[in-house]
C-alpha cells in the first residue's frame, strides 16, 4: 500500500514536470512570436521611411504619406528612436517643399521627444542643420545671426557625443554659412572663414573615402569661387564635384549635378563647356525619367538658352518649342487633374442632391396623403411670410447699399486726401535719410538701419498710390485712358527693366514677348501697373536660384501674359482668397495683400480676365484682356498713337553710374549760384536748404506770390516751388516768371506732394522746366539743378563764341527773345558812344542795375559792364578784318576813349594786339 502511494506521488511530480514543460515551451515559442513580430514592424517602418526618401523629390505627396505611415507604425510600436526618424525625414519633406512652418512644427515635437528618451542626440544635431537654414533664408539680421546660432550648438554637441562625422557635417554647413555671409558683410573675412572649414571637413571625409560628402563641399567651394577672378579653380573645383560625385553611383544625384554645373557656365559665360554638361544630364533623365515635368521644362528651357549664347539660334528655337510644347504638357496635366477632381466632386455633389430630392418628394407625397388640407394653408402662409420677409430684405438691403454707396465715396475721398498729405512728412522722413547714408565714414549698422528706414519710406509711398488706386477702380473713379500704341516694345521695354533685379536675386530671369509688329488698344499705364506687381511678387516670393518665365502672346485678338516662378507652391485656399484685398496665403508672408488685389480690379476694368494656379512647386499667373479697339467705348478711347516716351517712365531710384557724385561750380567766378526755395512748409524749405547750402546762396519764400516778389528783386540762377501753396501757387509763379523779362529766364523745378500726370502737364506747360514728385529723392533733385545750370552755361558758352549777338540762338523762350531784341537794338545804336555805360544801359531797358547784372550774367555769363566791352571787342574786330582804318581810330570808333585801354583789353580778350590781328586777317 505504502509502495503505491510512492509511485502514484512519483506520476503527480512526473506529470507537473511534464506540464510545466509543456507551459514553459508554449511560453518560449510566444517571445519567439513577438519577437518576430516587432522586428518585421521595425523593417516596415524601415522600408516606409526609405521609400519616402527615394519619392520625397518626384512625388511630395506620396513622400509624405510615406512618412506619415512611419510615424503611425512607430508611435503604435512605441519605438522612440524610430519615431524621431520619421519625424526628421517629415521635416525634410516639408522642409524640401518650402513649408518651413510645418518643418519647425514637426522638430519641435522632436526636441519634446528628447527631453523624454535619451540617445536621440544624433537625430536632434541634424534639427539644428534644418533649424539654422529655415533661419538663414528668412534674410533678416536676427535671423542669419540665429542660423550660426543653431550650427555652433551642433558642433558643441557633436563633440560631447564624440561623433566625428556628425562633427565634421557640422563644419561643413557653417562653412557655408559663412560662404552665405559673405555675399553681404566683409567678404574676404568670411570667405576665408568657409575655406579653412570647408578644407578641413574635406580632410576628414577624403580619409574616410566618403564621397557624397567630398561632392558637396567641393560644390560649396565652387559656388563661392569668383569665376572672373579664378577661372581655372573654379573649373577645378567643378571636375572635382563631378569626380566625386560620380563615385556615389547615384544617377539622379549626378544628373543634378551635371545641370547645376551647366547653369554656372552659362551665367559664367563659357556656353560650350555648359552645353557638354547640360548634355550629360539630359542623357541620365532620359534613362532613369525626369525629378517632374517642370524640371524637363526647365533643361529644356536652358539647352535652349544656351544654343542661343553661342549662336547656333536654329537649335536654340527647336529646344524652345519642345520646352514649350513640354510646359503646356505640365499646364495641361494640372488641368486635367483638376478637372477630374471637379467632375467627381459635382457628380457626388449631385447623387446626394437626387437622393435628398427623392426623399423630399416621397416625404411631400406622404404629407400630402395625410393632410392635403393642412399643406395647402401651411403653403399659403409660409407664402404671405416669405413676401413680407422679402419685402423687408428688399428695403433693407437697398438703404444699406444706398450706405455703402455713400461710405465708398467717403473712403476714396479720405484715401486721396490722405494720399495727398502723407506726400509731405514722407520726403522729410527719406531725404535726411538719404543725407546720412552719403556719408562716407557711416558706419556698417548705422548704414543698414538707415537702408532699411529708406526702403520703407518707400515702400510706405508705393501702399499709398495702390490703396489709392484701389479706391478709385471701386469707387467707379479710375478711367481707361485706352490708346493705339506698340504693345510688343511696351511689353519688352517693361519687362526688362526687371533683369537686374533678377541678377541680384540669382534668379533665371527669361523673357519671351512673341507679339506681332502692330498697334494695338490698350491703357499703358494700368496694365504698367498690373504687370509691375505681378512680375514683382515672383522675383519677391521665388528663392534664389529659381526661375521666373514671362510669356506673352495675341490669342483671339486678345492679350496672352503668363508669369511663372518655380519655387514657391500655393495651396487651393491661398488661391482662392490670392486677389481678395489684403488677403495673404499665411501669417508668415510678408506683404500687405494691396497688389494683387489692385491688379485684378484693373484687368476686370480692362475687360479682361486673370487666374493663378499653382502645382509642382510652380506658380503661374495668367492675364487675358482684349487689345482691339472694338472692346472699348468712345469714352475709353484717346486719338492718335502713343510715343515711345508715354510709357518709359523714369524709376525712382536710380543707379550710382546716373548720379553725379560731386557738382562742381558751373561759374567761372568764385561768386556762388542764388537759389531760392518757396514752400509754405518750413520744415521742408529748411531741409531743401540744407542740401544746397554748401554751393549755394539760398534766399526762401513762403508763398507764390512772395516768391516772385523776391525773384524780381534777387533775379536767382534757379527757382525750386512747392505746386500747391496760398495765395499764388506753384503754377502761377511759374506763370508769372515765365512772362516777366526779369525772371523769364531762370529755370524752374516744379517740387510737389500731388501726384498724377495731368498735374506734371500743367506744370510743364505753364514753363517749369522739371517736375519731381514727393517723397523725392535729393541725388535726383540735386543732379536735375546741376543740369539745368549746365544748360545755362552751354549757352552762356555759346554766345561768347559768337560774333554777332542773335536773340533767338540764346532764348529760351519768348520773353527772353523780347528782352534780347530790345538789348540788340540798344547795342546797335549806342555801343559805339563812349559815354554808354551800364548806368544809362540799365534805364534803357527798365530795369536796376543790379537786375540787369543778375540777367546778362545768367543768359551770358557775362556782368552788364563785361557784356558791354566783349560788344565793343567783337565789333572792333570786324572792323579790323574789313576796314583799312587804322587800329587807334578803331578803337574810338567803337566806344573806346582810350586808346592804351582798348589794346590792353584786346589783347586780353583775342590773345593778341590789335595790330597783329589785323595783319593775321
Amino acid at each position: 500500500m505504502q509502495k503505491r502511494r510512492k509511485i502514484d506521488a512519483i506520476r503527480s511530480i512526473a506529470k507537473f514536470i511534464l506540464l510545466s514543460l509543456i507551459i514553459s515551451i508554449s511560453s518560449i515559442d510566444d517571445i519567439h512570436s513577438q519577437i518576430d513580430k516587432r522586428a518585421f514592424q521595425k523593417k516596415e517602418i524601415l522600408t516606409h521611411l526609405e521609400i519616402a526618401k527615394k519619392l520625397q523629390k518626384r512625388t511630395p505627396d506620396s513622400s509624405r504619406y510615406h512618412a506619415n505611415r512611419a510615424i503611425n507604425l512607430s508611435i503604435k510600436q512605441g519605438n522612440d528612436s524610430l519615431l524621431a526618424a520619421s519625424y526628421l525625414r517629415s521635416a525634410y519633406i516639408e522642409y524640401f517643399q518650402a513649408n518651413d512652418s510645418k518643418a519647425l512644427n514637426i522638430i519641435d515635437k522632436i526636441d519634446s521627444l528628447s527631453n523624454k528618451q535619451e540617445g536621440l542626440e544624433s537625430i536632434i544635431i541634424d534639427t539644428k542643420i534644418y533649424r539654422s537654414q529655415i533661419s538663414k533664408f528668412t534674410l533678416t539680421l536676427e535671423g542669419v545671426m540665429n542660423a550660426k546660432d543653431y550650427l555652433m550648438e551642433g558642433i558643441e554637441l557633436s563633440k560631447k557625443l564624440s561623433d566625428s562625422s556628425k562633427h565634421y557635417e557640422m563644419k561643413y554647413h557653417l562653412g557655408s554659412w559663412h560662404a552665405f555671409i559673405a555675399q553681404e558683410v566683409s567678404p574676404k573675412k568670411h570667405k576665408d572663414s568657409a575655406e579653412v572649414l570647408f578644407f578641413d571637413a574635406l580632410k576628414y571625409f577624403q580619409k574616410n573615402q566618403d564621397n557624397w560628402w567630398i561632392a558637396e563641399i567641393y560644390s560649396g567651394l565652387a559656388l563661392m569661387t569668383d569665376k572672373k577672378k579664378y577661372p581655372k579653380l573654379k573649373t577645378n573645383y567643378h571636375q572635382k564635384w563631378i569626380k566625386a560625385i560620380k563615385k556615389t553611383t547615384d544617377t539622379t544625384k549626378i544628373a543634378e549635378t551635371y545641370y547645376l554645373i551647366a547653369s554656372a557656365d552659362r551665367k559664367g559665360g563659357d556656353p560650350y563647356r555648359g552645353l557638354s554638361y547640360i548634355d550629360s544630364a539630359q542623357t541620365i533623365y532620359e534613362k532613369i525619367g525626369y525629378p517632374n515635368e517642370s524640371q524637363k521644362k526647365n533643361l529644356l528651357r536652358d539647352i535652349a538658352y544656351l544654343h542661343a549664347d553661342i549662336g547656333n539660334y536654329k537649335e536654340a528655337y527647336t529646344k524652345m518649342q519642345k520646352a514649350l510644347v513640354q510646359s503646356q504638357k505640365v499646364y495641361i496635366e494640372k488641368n486635367t487633374k483638376n478637372s477630374m477632381e471637379l467632375e467627381a466632386k459635382y457628380q457626388t455633389e449631385k447623387k446626394e442632391q437626387e437622393i435628398a430630392l427623392l426623399q423630399a418628394q416621397n416625404e411631400a407625397v406622404e404629407a400630402q396623403k395625410k393632410n392635403q388640407r393642412n399643406l395647402l394653408l401651411g403653403g399659403l402662409g409660409l407664402t404671405s411670410i416669405a413676401g413680407i420677409f422679402l419685402f423687408l430684405g428688399f428695403r433693407n438691403r437697398k438703404k444699406t447699399n444706398d450706405k455703402l454707396r455713400e461710405l465708398d465715396t467717403m473712403k476714396s475721398s479720405f484715401f486721396e486726401n490722405i494720399s495727398h498729405e502723407f506726400r509731405t512728412p514722407l520726403s522729410l522722413i527719406a531725404g535726411p535719410i538719404e543725407k546720412q547714408l552719403r556719408k562716407p565714414d557711416i558706419d556698417t549698422s548705422e548704414k543698414k538701419n538707415l537702408s532699411i528706414a529708406k526702403r520703407n519710406t518707400k515702400r510706405l509711398l508705393t501702399l499709398v498710390d495702390q490703396l489709392l488706386d484701389l479706391s478709385k477702380v471701386e469707387a467707379g473713379h479710375f478711367k481707361l485712358n485706352v490708346q493705339q500704341g506698340d504693345l510688343g516694345l511696351f511689353l519688352r521695354s517693361l519687362t526688362s527693366s526687371f533683369s537686374y533685379l533678377a541678377q541680384e536675386n540669382n534668379q533665371e530671369y527669361t523673357t519671351a514677348i512673341d507679339i506681332p509688329e502692330n498697334t494695338y488698344y490698350f491703357d499703358a499705364d494700368a496694365l504698367e501697373k498690373i504687370i509691375t506687381n505681378l512680375i514683382s511678387n515672383a522675383l519677391k516670393y521665388s528663392p534664389d536660384g529659381e526661375s521666373i518665365t514671362i510669356t506673352s502672346a495675341i490669342e483671339n485678338q486678345k492679350l496672352q501674359f503668363t508669369i511663372q516662378n518655380s519655387g514657391a507652391t500655393l495651396s487651393e485656399e491661398a488661391l482662392q482668397t490670392i486677389f481678395n484685398r489684403f488677403a495673404r496665403t499665411d501669417e508668415q508672408t510678408a506683404g500687405t495683400g494691396i497688389g494683387l488685389a489692385l491688379s485684378k480690379e484693373l484687368v476686370t476694368l480692362h475687360k479682361g480676365t486673370i487666374h493663378a494656379q499653382s502645382a509642382h512647386d510652380t506658380t503661374i499667373f495668367t492675364i487675358t484682356i482684349p487689345v482691339t479697339e472694338s472692346a472699348f467705348t468712345d469714352s475709353e478711347k484717346t486719338s492718335g498713337v502713343m510715343e515711345i516716351s508715354a510709357f518709359a517712365k523714369a524709376e525712382t531710384t536710380t543707379s550710382k553710374e546716373e548720379i553725379v557724385q560731386e557738382e562742381v561750380d558751373i561759374f567761372s567766378k568764385d561768386t556762388n549760384p542764388i537759389l531760392l526755395i518757396v514752400d509754405d512748409n518750413a520744415d521742408l524749405r529748411t531741409y531743401v536748404s540744407s542740401l544746397f547750402e554748401d554751393q549755394y546762396t539760398i534766399h526762401t519764400a513762403q508763398d507764390g506770390q512772395e516768391g516772385f516778389e523776391v525773384a524780381s528783386s534777387i533775379v536767382p540762377d534757379l527757382i525750386i516751388t512747392d505746386l500747391m501753396m496760398p495765395k499764388d501757387d506753384g503754377i502761377t509763379l511759374t506763370r508769372n516768371c515765365k512772362a516777366s523779362e526779369t525772371t523769364s529766364h531762370i529755370p524752374i523745378v516744379m517740387l510737389t506732394a500731388k501726384a498724377g500726370d495731368e498735374n506734371q502737364l500743367i506744370g510743364l506747360e505753364t514753363g517749369a522746366d522739371a517736375y519731381i514728385t514727393k517723397p523725392f529723392n535729393t541725388e535726383i533733385l540735386k543732379t536735375t539743378t546741376h543740369n539745368l545750370l549746365e544748360t545755362r552755361k552751354r549757352l552762356q558758352e555759346r554766345f561768347s563764341q559768337e560774333v554777332v549777338l542773335i536773340p533767338k540762338d540764346i532764348a529760351v523762350n519768348s520773353a527772353d527773345e523780347r528782352f534780347l531784341d530790345n538789348l540788340k537794338e540798344i547795342v546797335d545804336t549806342q555801343i559805339i558812344e563812349s559815354d554808354f555805360t551800364t548806368e544809362s544801359f540799365s534805364k534803357a531797358l527798365g530795369m536796376s542795375r543790379m537786375q540787369l547784372h543778375r540777367k546778362l550774367k545768367a543768359l551770358t555769363g557775362l556782368s552788364a559792364t563785361e557784356f558791354i566791352r566783349s560788344q565793343r571787342l567783337k565789333l572792333a574786330a570786324q572792323l579790323l578784318k574789313k576796314s583799312d582804318i587804322n587800329v587807334s581810330q578803331v578803337g574810338y570808333a567803337v566806344g573806346f576813349n582810350n586808346h592804351s585801354y582798348f589794346t590792353k583789353c584786346f589783347k586780353e580778350h583775342y590773345g593778341v594786339s590789335p595790330s597783329d590781328y589785323a595783319k593775321k586777317a
